[in-house]
């Protein structure tokens, strides 16, 4: 069975089975494929299937040819504006630039509620071939300028994001695309008003406790959080945060979520669930699983500490040697550190 026909229900099938690390590895590593190597072939096919050069490639996306070259050899794009470049210089679809962030880059999709991807869809939607990425970049630096945010205009979050996606969709000309954003400049303002709310009530449940705080920096301060990591947390506070997955992913381990929990954040964030198919999301599924068995996370317990969840998950970490730990590992705390 080679990896394209694995089941992502029959690989979590066998994530809980796994007693142990070492049986992870022996049972569910094998069968699965690094992000890298995924993405190395996806854009090794792109360049291939669009005839590009590599030259030309990198020009459309506005990066180096050295920085093409390292994508060809495995080397992740380094943020999600890039990933959206790289769907546009392809040419791609709106679903499939959806799926190129999601998969390859573990971004959320595109979302008409947040102004740049507003933008992005228009763009996208309207064909402007080669010129794609120039014409996004045009029409986004001309909306920032022209765009007067004002704190109170009626808050529109009421209006579902099905509807909004069709009233983007009947935007014909730039002209129209600026009204409309003008018009709904209080829904690009709250984009993740909803994640951060979900934050705030796990923070309220799994730190009940006396000796605990409900504050989110407070909390920072007590587990040593990464700089990165609090910036994000703020970002989110100021309704302006582009959620990176991995950062959701660790904020879940600093707040002793379980996979249920986690899972609600990604979909709060326009995302895809935990994914048992890539081999690093198999590893903290594994954490979890564990995790729950060992009743680390039964916050009705009288030895619950929160802060456990985290510690374990170094731990665990720690003893791999996978490309994709190294950048989500620095988010975690050293234990000596967390106190």
């Amino acid at each position: 069975m080679n990896y394209s026909e694995l089941g992502t229900e029959f690989i979590k099938k066998e994530i809980e089975k796994c007693e142990n690390l070492e049986d992870l590895k022996e049972r569910v590593f094998p069968k699965l494929r690094t992000q890298r190597n995924e993405w190395s072939r996806k854009v090794n096919d792109i360049i291939k299937e669009k005839g590009f050069t590599k030259s030309r490639f990198a020009e459309l996306c506005g990066v180096s040819r050295v920085s093409v070259d390292k994508w060809c050899k495995g080397s992740l794009p380094k943020n999600r504006e890039t990933f959206l470049r790289i769907g546009m210089a392809a040419g791609y679809s709106l679903e499939k630039v959806n799926q190129l962030l999601q998969r390859y880059g573990q971004y959320p999709a595109l979302y008409s509620k947040s102004l740049a991807d507003c933008v992005c869809i228009y763009v996208i939607n309207h064909g402007y071939g080669e010129e794609t990425v120039e014409k996004y970049q045009f029409i986004l630096n001309k909306i920032k300028e022209n765009i007067i945010r004002d704190d109170n205009a009626d808050d529109t979050a009421n209006v579902t994001t099905e509807k909004f996606d069709a009233k983007l969709s009947e935007v014909q000309n730039e002209d129209e695309l600026e009204r409309f954003i003008a018009d709904n400049i209080a829904m690009f303002s709250n984009a993740y008003h909803k994640l951060y709310a979900y934050v705030k009530m796990i923070i309220d449940t799994n730190y009940m406790e006396p000796a605990r705080t409900a504050s989110v920096f407070e909390i920072a301060e007590i587990q040593g959080w990464s700089s990165s990591l609090r910036q994000c947390v703020s970002a989110i506070r100021q309704n302006k945060w582009y959620p990176t997955r991995n950062k959701i992913i660790s904020l879940g381990l600093h707040l002793s979520m379980d996979h249920k929990q986690i899972d609600e954040m990604l979909r709060l964030a326009h995302m895809e669930p935990l994914c048992a198919k890539n081999i690093f999301e198999s590893v903290i599924m594994f954490i979890l699983e564990d995790a729950s068995l060992k009743n680390m996370l039964d916050i009705h317990l009288g030895g619950y500490n929160p802060d456990d969840l985290c510690d374990y998950a170094r731990e665990i970490l720690c003893s791999l040697d996978l490309p994709e730990v190294e950048d989500f590992i620095s988010e975690l705390p050293e234990v000596d550190d967390a106190w």
